[in-house]
């Protein structure tokens, strides 16, 4: 089957049919509030709410804004107050086989797009390796194309975790973040949430202006171009297995520089990419982002992981929750040898885990001036050489 690279498009609308309306609000006290739905009729309003987020699982976690709209209508609420709902359901596809506990996210992006997200943890490795649900729907997000979000509903009050990473975003502090009630659910006949900013859970912060110094900085979800080109290979895989599969191995190193020039890497300077391949044959590829704490910071294996999760390009979890990391053969991942942040040797031991067969292949690479300047000095050396 010939590889295929998913990166999370918009899915195409489906007429969705519902009734419902009447919502009833209180005044927002200062930076919160608080709603309380009433359905008419929760058991089709609750197969309506599976339904979207089922069919989102199944391509690229990403409810669009024409879908939303015919849930809008039929419920009679604004988007806001349905994320609590797609996060009840999201959850279902979490991965947590250490914790048993899982978590959901779904976030309101500038284009009017929904992004869901669900927590991973890697069975055999240490706790931090985990991904967060939040972390899961930004990076979906990214891939989207989104370039900023308005609001994000979670499972239970945000970790300090990612209100730190939520905060790599621009204007982080007015996102709205809306936390739902122990009892919250799609089928239930109350639902109630309340929503505060990101400011309020994350008071006196410290975010990416603290360090950057540069307002017209791109931020996490916006465009950027690293300028990376590639330099050398430093073959971690077999000789032999590249050579049997050169168009493969070229589709992956692709995809993994494509990543590394759009990586968010604003305090190392050390932006990397990777792309992974399939038994299936499908490729998904991800890239480092940065975090001013730097502990929140998501690894290029860790996105390209949340991206072949949200492509239901890896088999669904068990009863447990795991699963499906075993199908991932090759990688290609590109770094900058003299980066102060290396992630050669985090990927083949998280790799060396959850899919010990996979082939791993380094790329390094070097932005272009810097390329440049070593080509002229060559240059330099050989013209002098030559007198």
């Amino acid at each position: 089957m010939a590889a295929r690279i998913r990166c999370g498009h918009l899915s195409p609308v489906r007429a969705l049919e519902g009734d419902g309306r009447k919502t009833v609000s209180r005044p927002p006290q200062r930076n919160s509030g608080t709603v309380k739905f009433i359905p008419p009729n929760p058991p089709s309003w609750c197969n309506l709410v599976h339904a979207t987020v089922e069919k989102a699982a199944a391509t690229n976690f990403v409810i669009d804004a024409r879908e939303l709209a015919v849930l809008t209508r039929a419920r009679g609420v604004d988007v806001q107050a349905l994320l609590p709902e797609f996060v009840a359901e999201a959850q279902k596809f979490a991965r947590s086989p250490t914790s048993q506990f899982r978590v959901g996210a779904a976030a309101l992006g500038a284009s009017g797009a929904v992004y869901l997200g669900v927590n991973i943890e890697l069975p055999g490795l240490p706790l931090n390796a985990s991904i967060h649900a939040e972390q899961f729907a930004v990076v979906t997000a990214l891939h989207a194309g989104e370039t900023s979000l308005s609001a994000i509903a979670t499972t239970a009050a945000p970790c300090g975790h990612c209100r730190q990473f939520l905060n790599e975003l621009r204007d982080a502090a007015s996102i709205g973040v809306i936390i739902p009630d122990a009892k919250a659910s799609t089928c239930g006949t109350n639902i109630n949430s309340i929503r505060l900013n990101l400011s309020d859970l994350l008071p006196h912060s410290f975010g990416p202006l603290d360090l950057i110094c540069d307002v017209a900085a791109p931020l996490m979800l916006e465009p950027r171009d690293n300028s990376i080109v590639l330099i050398s290979d430093d073959l971690t895989s077999s000789e032999e297995d590249v050579s049997t599969s050169p168009q493969l191995w070229n589709e992956l190193s692709t995809a993994a520089l494509r990543e590394t020039n759009l990586a968010y890497a604003p305090y190392s300077g050390s932006p990397a990419g990777i792309a992974i391949a399939t038994a299936s044959g499908n490729i998904f590829s991800g890239r480092s982002l940065e975090c001013a704490a730097y502990n929140p910071t998501l690894s290029p294996l860790h996105t390209a992981l949340v991206v072949a999760v949200g492509s239901d390009g890896l088999a669904r979890s068990d009863t447990n929750g795991s699963g499906g990391w075993e199908e991932i053969t090759r990688a290609v991942l590109v770094e900058m040898p003299g980066g102060a942040v290396q992630y050669a040797g985090t990927v083949e031991l998280i790799l060396g885990v959850i899919a010990p067969e996979a082939q791993l292949r380094v790329v390094h690479a070097s932005d272009k001036a810097e390329r440049r300047e070593q080509s002229e000095q060559t240059a330099h050396h050989h013209d002098t050489n030559t007198d």
